[in-house]
């Protein structure tokens, strides 16, 4: 794979009908799967998940799936949630357990509970500062990040580019200087989409399709780094459409258009 990094799919974890494509694709186009868990769904799906013999990252649900960590009426649904999380990692052989700071609520309860939580393998992914109804999201600035370090909570970060250009646009600031701030965290993991650059919202785009300059983006991953692929898919039955990225990002590093 002609790449400096390891590009990686996301797929949710009641995907299975993807399975079997997706272990056609290792190696020529994905080095790992990043897997969000959708509640519920361990039971049913993790003897599939096993058959692919791949590393994965999990992905926790977030306030879309029921969990908010920033917030304290969510704690007992949050911790019966994250167990689950836990039980996909432990199986998958996956050191990284991806979480997000949660919104509308406040950074103290984030603290608390990624303390409740105290998993090492839970890694921070950074926040749009407004997410895409309007909410406030917990985890968007170098300050926040360097608080939760500060309280022995933050073990690592994920950092999304795309989210980082979203809470620029919102805060006012330069995005670039926001995505060297947040790149002295040492992500473990990137994400990596297109997105109209003059936007606050979080909306995802295919490669391509949006302004932002990619190759940029990609200067900021160290070699071998984790670049997960968040790209749209609005074909639901197959991977064309990440094939597709993958291979758009392939002939930008190659040829630079």
């Amino acid at each position: 794979m002609d790449f400096h990094y390891r590009p990686g799919l996301k797929l949710y974890s009641t995907n299975t009908g993807l399975i079997s494509e997706a272990r056609s694709l290792k190696d020529k186009y994905l080095n790992y799967i990043e897997l969000y868990v959708i509640p519920g769904s361990y039971d049913k799906t993790i003897s599939e998940w096993k058959e692919i013999d791949v590393p994965y990252v999990i992905h926790a649900p977030h306030s879309f799936h029921g969990v908010n960590i920033a917030c304290p009426e969510y704690r007992e649904t949050n911790i019966r949630y994250i167990r689950e999380v836990q039980d996909f990692a432990e199986a998958l052989d996956a050191d990284t357990i991806i979480v997000h700071g949660g919104n509308n609520g406040n950074i103290n309860e984030t603290i608390a509970q990624l303390k409740l939580i105290d998993d090492p393998h839970v890694v921070v992914e950074n926040k749009p500062k407004i997410g895409v109804f309007d909410e406030s999201c917990i985890g968007w600035s170098p300050s926040e990040f360097n608080r939760l370090r500060k309280e022995g909570v933050l073990r690592g970060i994920v950092l999304d580019f795309t989210h980082a250009v979203c809470a620029a646009r919102t805060a006012g600031i330069d995005e670039w200087e926001l995505i060297r701030s947040l790149s002295e965290f040492n992500p473990k993991i990137f994400h990596l989409s297109d997105i109209d650059s003059l936007s606050h919202k979080d909306i995802h785009l295919n490669f391509g399709k949006g302004s932002m300059d990619l190759g940029r983006l990609l200067t900021y991953v160290p070699a071998g780094g984790f670049v997960t692929i968040e790209t749209p898919r609005k074909i639901s039955e197959n991977l064309s459409e990440y094939i597709q990225d993958v291979e758009y990002l392939r002939n930008l590093l190659l040829h630079g258009n």
